[in-house]
């Protein structure tokens, strides 16, 4: 939490620079509510199973922190970038009333589960945007670099792929409101790989600040992630889950 906070301040202050005429920064973070839903694969009596998290692992609900920046020029050729970094972990305590294979570690039924998830990812995105008056649409390509991992007792199964994902924007400004909306996706679909992450966002202006916008911003975040790793070059063991987590967030970001 404190090194996302410091890595948002310097963001922020470095926001505050001088901006050349046409060209555009952007920095925020915000605070998600996430619910845990899902299963990772295991094995159980030498077939496939579906391990819970939420029913069997009991993942609880957490908050997490993303931080993200973006340029945009108006060199039609050259895409904008916008990088996002996501922080997705929580904690559980469950069993499972038979015995199944996990991370190729066996575990004995009803023995305590201890597990510990981290999804975390940084998306790298290259994107253009349609010259539109009054609404915005920018679409383009994102790499999603996962550094994750399942652990459960002293097993874990790992998630360190890179996706390539399809990106597209919308969104709009209410005249005289100070207030827009706005919608956010990225989609692969590949392979036994069906991976969504959309989100939603009301954004409201602060009046009577020159030179630089601060917003203050809301919304609702949805990721969709059934992953199986060997799609993008990864191992057989490597985490093959079908995950959902979303919930609403709050947030601030600033636009010189």
């Amino acid at each position: 939490m404190k090194k996302t906070v410091t890595a948002l301040s310097l963001l922020m202050a470095s926001a505050s620079a001088t901006a050349a005429p046409l060209v555009d920064f952007w920095v925020g973070g915000y605070s998600w509510d996430t619910a845990y839903e899902g299963s990772v694969a295991a094995t159980a009596n030498g077939e496939a199973f579906d391990l819970s998290l939420d029913n069997t692992l009991n993942l609880k609900d957490a908050n997490n922190n993303v931080i993200w920046a973006a340029f945009e020029h108006p060199i039609p050729v050259i895409p904008n970038i916008q990088v996002k970094k996501t922080e997705l972990e929580t904690t559980g305590n469950g069993s499972l009333g038979q015995t199944f294979t996990f991370a190729n570690n066996t575990f004995n039924a009803n023995v305590p589960l201890e597990s510990s998830i981290n999804l975390n990812h940084t998306d790298v995105t290259a994107y253009w945007g349609l010259p539109l008056p009054v609404v915005t649409v920018d679409f383009g390509i994102n790499i999603r670099m996962f550094d994750g991992d399942l652990m459960i007792n002293n097993s874990k199964s790992v998630l360190d792929t890179p996706v390539p994902m399809l990106f597209g924007r919308v969104g709009a400004e209410l005249p005289f409101t100070g207030l827009a909306i706005m919608g956010e996706a990225n989609y692969i679909g590949v392979g036994d790989t069906n991976h969504m992450d959309y989100q939603v966002v009301v954004r409201y202006t602060i009046p009577a600040i020159p030179v630089l916008d601060v917003n203050i911003e809301a919304g609702y975040r949805s990721f969709q992630l059934n992953i199986d790793p060997t799609d993008f070059d990864g191992d057989d063991d490597d985490l093959n889950a079908d995950i959902d987590m979303s919930g609403v967030f709050f947030g601030l970001s600033m636009h010189l």
